[in-house]
């Protein structure tokens, strides 16, 4: 996701783009994409430096990671960036002082690449696990059945021989 940084007027600028999961790099993650990413941007330029606020959504199917069920689900997100041309910041201070949720980027004068700016957003709003749903009641452990569809007649109150070692130790603390 390039922009001529040139072609940028001084004051706010808005742009649209729609990229593909993989010229973004969000190929090879445990999400697939159903569709393009539409990305909103508005750019308010101030001689080399440029703010950056931006949208992104998409719908991608998940995993779920209790029951393995295949997921739907929308996501959105949005995001800032403080972007300035390179080598401008060392007498002004160290870029990155803005805090926040604010990304920083740089660019060369000619050309500004919000690509991984747009990535990490979306990637750090996908959740570590995905749910089907919060009641989601996951397989069973021994026979694999999804207990959201049936339940089973397994035994899962035994315990695995290997941890009767502990269980000593937590009835000895108990006493």
């Amino acid at each position: 996701m390039k922009i001529s940084v040139p072609e940028l007027q001084e004051g706010d600028n808005f742009l649209q783009f729609r990229e593909t999961p993989s010229s973004l790099e969000l190929t090879g993650l445990s999400v697939e994409f159903a569709t393009d990413i539409p990305v909103s941007l508005r750019l308010q330029r101030r001689k080399d430096e440029i703010l950056v606020w931006a949208s992104a959504s998409a719908t991608v199917t998940e995993e779920c990671s209790r029951c393995l069920k295949a997921v739907e689900r929308k996501f959105d997100v949005e995001f800032e960036a403080f972007c300035d041309k390179i080598g401008a910041r060392s007498e002004k201070g160290e870029a990155g002082q803005e805090g926040g949720e604010t990304f920083v980027a740089f660019h060369d004068g000619t050309t500004l690449e919000l690509g991984p700016c747009v990535r990490e957003a979306i990637v750090l709003s996908l959740p570590m696990k995905p749910l089907c749903s919060d009641d989601c009641k996951g397989l069973c452990p021994v026979c694999g059945a999804n207990l959201n569809e049936n339940s089973c007649t397994c035994d899962r109150g035994r315990v695995d021989p290997r941890w009767s070692a502990l269980e000593k130790l937590r009835k000895k603390e108990e006493k």
